[in-house]
């Protein structure tokens, strides 16, 4: 065990014993320890983090964002990347969940979370962790569909409803709201009509765009915006 490890063990055994902390807690440590030993010293620092389990076994369907299985990904953690490792995202408790070699799955502690990349499918999905300050318009982690001179986001959610489905079945009802950022300043996209408004200053040729090429920007699907923004930001002034 690597001697930072086995000090900090140490030090909340000792905090048990003087405190007299719950017997969840105690399994817990025990569980931190064990998992210590075997993650590979070069990952142990993702396991600053919670134990997770799952609450929600009887809902029909599910609270993850792209699978319920854990995907192959990368995180970028307290400045550092890692590689390789078996993630899910939670978009109901906004919570990125680690599986490791040996129970238990840990819940990535989201101060330290910088960024994180799934792969499904075919595809590479980057979400960012926006932080919880008040004064952002962006919070916790947001997807980022589009990366240029401007930027369009997307905060996915499942919202949690017990026995809404027949009066029987708990289920997840799914949403999604988009950002675009525009310079400096970052703007809520309520429908289709506002993302365009937020282009006017290329209206003729957004227009003439649309036209041309057949594209039916989509409220419920931004991904629908992303060729838009990408001519808007290949004209030149």
């Amino acid at each position: 065990m690597a001697k930072p490890a086995l000090y900090k063990l140490i030090s909340v055994l000792n905090l048990i014993l003087c405190c007299g902390i719950s017997p969840e807690f105690i399994q817990s440590a025990s569980v931190y320890a064990t998992v210590i030993h075997y993650y590979p010293p070069d990952k142990q620092l993702l396991l600053n983090g919670r134990i997770w389990r799952n609450q929600y076994l009887k809902a029909i369907n599910d609270q993850f964002f792209l699978s319920n299985l854990f995907l192959k990904g990368s995180v970028i953690f307290n400045g550092r990347k890692f590689n390789d490792l078996d993630l899910m995202y939670d978009i109901n408790k906004d919570e990125l969940i680690l599986r490791v070699d040996s129970y238990p799955v840990i819940i990535l502690n989201k101060e330290m979370v910088d960024s994180f990349d799934l792969v499904f499918g075919n595809r590479i999905y980057h979400v960012i962790n926006a932080g919880i300050d008040s004064a952002n318009v962006l919070k916790g982690y947001v997807n980022v569909l589009y990366d240029g001179p401007t930027a369009l986001f997307v905060k996915y959610k499942k919202t949690f409803q017990p026995m809404a489905d027949d009066g029987r079945y708990d289920i997840f009802f799914s949403d999604h709201s988009v950002y675009l950022r525009k310079g400096s300043e970052i703007v809520p996209v309520t429908r289709k009509r506002k993302f365009l408004i937020l282009l006017e200053d290329k209206k003729k040729e957004i227009r003439h765009y649309l036209r041309s090429s057949s594209l039916k920007p989509k409220q419920k699907d931004p991904e629908t915006f992303i060729p838009i923004l990408r001519y808007y930001d290949s004209l030149k002034d």
